[in-house]
């Protein structure tokens, strides 16, 4: 039978469940603000967490001859868009806990902690069975966890019968793929629909690797500079035909074409005033991939990046599941505005969404929210073109100054970050939430 009682140290917990590298470092306010939050950590197995660290980081090594920590950005940036790259977008709960487990109160006692984290990298741990040159390597341990949850509660998790709203599960993954079983609990997951009827999850941002010119802060001065480009959209491949649609009126924007839509129609025959030309600028940048080709992306990183940095909205249509996309954090990167169509819960307003980060994030005052009913009847740029500079310029300045900051990660606790944000979630939950369960 496991132990009823947890670590009793950040110490102990690290050099069990996972390597020395790539830890990041947290905030020294983060520290302060953490030591307030009472974790019982899980001894689970080296397999759970350590292994999959480890696993990732050697493939990394092999596949693409890299000689930095994979799953640090800041010495390990983006290289260019690739599967693996796709792949590594899933291991958002790898900081989440070198960083949790170092600014949390390791309390060993289950009867005064205020969450129950299981140390199971259950994103990360995804990656490894959908190819690319991954392979499950821990394949006992996974299947222990997803064939019978049951019985791997009772023998791993003792306290979960007790307190299933207290625990805390890492599962940065799209939330419709969420198992049925952890719909009690807090989820940590990368959808934008809530899992818990009671809204315990803690929705949390795709790892998102910048390229080195990326990486750097941006600043509200450059917020500010004048744009190039009107709207910028990568379209890619999807069984979600809203894409097909948002990449076809763009084509028929940017090729010009006089008969067309109503809503082209309008919307060249009403240009952007003159005063407003500088600052959100008229370019229709759309690029599509092209999966015959062996170099799929007909921009490198660096490149897309760059444009999206030119651009004031940058669309981020949903694909074939429920989540915000990687796109939609690399426009945040990139300090663009974010249009974004929902597919999967059209009619949501902005309260209802699962927002990652909504303690810290006002994300009304940041991003687009058209609606696939509007795109079809209105049209993607008639919406645009009734948002005024006033609030493109309240909505970059807003991006840059907090969206883009918790969103990212900061490995060397230098200023706040995705974690930061993260753990107001944590500390949210604990004070306001979690309470009047426990007399249920």
């Amino acid at each position: 039978m496991p132990t009823m009682t947890g670590f009793n140290s950040s110490t102990a917990a690290l050099s069990a469940l996972l390597p020395a590298t790539p830890k990041p470092a947290v905030t020294a306010r983060d520290m302060q603000r953490g030591a307030k939050l009472r974790l019982f950590v899980y001894p689970l197995e080296w397999p759970y967490a350590g292994q999959i660290v480890e696993y990732v980081e050697k493939r990394a090594r092999e596949l693409l001859k890299v000689q930095c920590a994979y799953l640090r950005e800041d010495t390990c940036p983006n290289r260019g868009f690739s599967h693996l790259e796709n792949l590594r977008s899933h291991c958002t709960d790898v900081p989440i806990l070198y960083k949790l487990l170092q600014a949390a109160h390791i309390e060993p006692d289950p009867a005064k902690a205020d969450i129950f984290v299981v140390p199971f990298l259950m994103g990360c741990n995804a990656m490894l069975g959908w190819g690319h040159g991954m392979h499950r390597v821990n394949a006992k341990h996974h299947n222990a966890f997803v064939r019978n949850f049951t019985r791997f509660a009772r023998e791993q998790l003792p306290h979960f019968a007790t307190w299933p709203h207290r625990h805390l599960f890492l599962f940065p993954i799209d939330s419709m793929f969420a198992p049925k079983w952890l719909k009690g609990s807090m989820l940590a997951h990368t959808g934008s629909g809530y899992i818990s009827s009671k809204q315990l999850d803690v929705p949390v941002p795709y790892l998102v690797s910048l390229p080195s010119a990326s990486i750097a802060p941006s600043t509200i001065a450059a917020s500010a500079q004048p744009r190039t480009n009107l709207v910028f959209l990568m379209a890619s491949p999807s069984r979600n035909k809203v894409r097909y649609e948002v990449a076809g009126q763009l084509r028929e924007a940017r090729d010009g074409a006089g008969g067309g839509s109503s809503w082209l129609r309008s919307a060249l025959s009403s240009p952007p005033p003159a005063s407003s030309s500088s600052l959100r600028g008229h370019g229709i940048e759309l690029y599509e991939t092209d999966m015959r080709k062996e170099k799929t992306m007909p921009l490198s990183a660096d490149e897309t990046m760059r444009r999206m940095r030119d651009t004031t909205f940058c669309v981020a249509p949903t694909g074939d599941s429920d989540g915000f996309t990687q796109r939609f954090y690399y426009i945040l990167a990139a300090g663009c505005i974010p249009v974004r169509v929902d597919t999967y819960y059209p009619d949501l307003s902005f309260g209802r969404v699962a927002w990652p980060s909504k303690q810290t994030i006002q994300w009304h005052r940041a991003v687009v929210l058209l609606p696939p009913e509007k795109l079809r009847t209105v049209g993607l740029l008639p919406m645009l073109a009734n948002i005024s500079d006033t609030q493109i310029e309240k909505m970059r300045e807003y991006i840059s100054r907090v969206v883009r900051p918790h969103v990212l990660f900061d490995y060397r606790g230098r200023q706040p970050d995705a974690f930061s944000a993260f753990l107001d979630e944590l500390l949210f939950l604990a004070k306001e939430r979690l309470p009047p369960l426990d007399k249920k």
